[in-house]
Formats: structure tokens, C-alpha cells, sequence
């Protein structure tokens, strides 16, 4: 399933990475550290509770509820409800996305500066400029 990711949802992405608690917390549960006390959820999975994540980051039960529904929010993790227990999930698809976006949108494609061939950054007519020329 392929995911069309668009700017806006890149944005958003990056907004609920910004925070340092936020990062570390997709970050401790996309490698798996977050034991979680629900048998509800296989370890294969990657999955935690609220209460998984209070108790390895400290930080109270709202701020970590918070945390998790701006994740959610941005896509960038899933909530089940499984029986009473709601349950989060790493969404590595989704990651793969916002970085195949960040690359498509922020990098210059390899073939553009070879300076190796003396030729370079193309022209606007599509020619191309000498490595001299080059402003990079």
C-alpha cells in the first residue's frame, strides 16, 4: 500500500517529532524498550499502554496520553482498543513515507552536479553548465 504523503502531513509529522518526549517515546517504542504490562499485546508488535510509557519516562499519565494523541494525530503511531486496554503501535509505514518525502522533497538528485563529466547543474533551457559556472 503505497501512501501519498503530502506537504502539510510532512509538516505535521515533523511538528509532533519537534518535541524531545514525543521523539522519544516513537523512538523507544519503534526499538521495542517499552515493556508493556498488557498481555494483550505480543512482543512482536512493539506495542504499549499509557501506563508502559509512564512508567519507563516518568512523565504523569495526562502529559503521556498527550503525547501519544499528537502522534496519533500525525500518523505516526496507531491506537487499538483491545478489550479495556487502548494500545499503541509504532506505524513504520508511515515513517517511511514522511522520509521518502523529506528526501524527495529536500535533495538534489545524484545525477545533477557531476562535475566528474564537466557538466553540472543543469540550465533552465537544459543545457548544461560547467563545473566553474556551478554554485555549489
Amino acid at each position: 500500500m503505497v501512501i501519498d504523503v503530502t506537504n502539510e502531513e510532512v509538516l505535521t509529522c515533523l511538528h509532533a517529532l519537534a518535541d524531545k518526549s514525543r521523539f522519544q517515546i516513537l523512538q523507544m517504542m519503534a526499538k521495542g524498550s517499552i515493556a508493556t504490562c498488557c498481555d494483550r499485546i505480543e512482543a512482536y508488535e512493539n506495542g504499549c499502554c499509557v501506563a508502559d510509557v509512564v512508567a519507563v519516562t516518568g512523565l504523569s499519565q495526562p502529559t503521556v496520553s498527550h503525547h501519544l494523541k499528537v502522534l496519533e494525530k500525525a500518523g505516526l503511531v496507531r491506537r487499538e482498543s483491545r478489550g479495556t486496554w487502548t494500545c499503541y503501535f509504532p506505524n513504520s509505514q508511515a515513517l517511511e513515507e514522511v522520509v521518502k518525502a523529506l528526501t524527495s522533497e529536500l535533495m538534489m538528485p545524484a545525477n545533477v552536479h557531476n562535475h566528474e563529466k564537466g557538466e553540472c547543474c543543469p540550465c533552465p533551457d537544459g543545457s548544461p553548465m560547467s563545473p566553474s559556472t556551478c554554485e555549489t
